[in-house]
């Protein structure tokens, strides 16, 4: 995540807007062919926060 991304994620307010987000970054990344383990290191790191996983990661 970009510091820009990451600054727009912590504005987000509703659990919607912030699963629809990580969404949007799962399929950016996807799109761009690098970084496949992105979602299975933003699910650590959610799990070692103990916070929910946004988009059912």
């Amino acid at each position: 995540m970009t510091r820009d991304q990451k600054s727009l994620f912590k504005s987000l307010k509703k659990d919607k807007h912030r699963r629809a987000f990580v969404d949007m970054l799962i399929k950016q990344q996807a799109a761009l062919g690098k970084f496949h383990a992105w979602p299975e290191i933003y699910a650590r790191k959610c799990k070692k926060k103990r916070a929910p996983l946004p988009g059912g990661l």
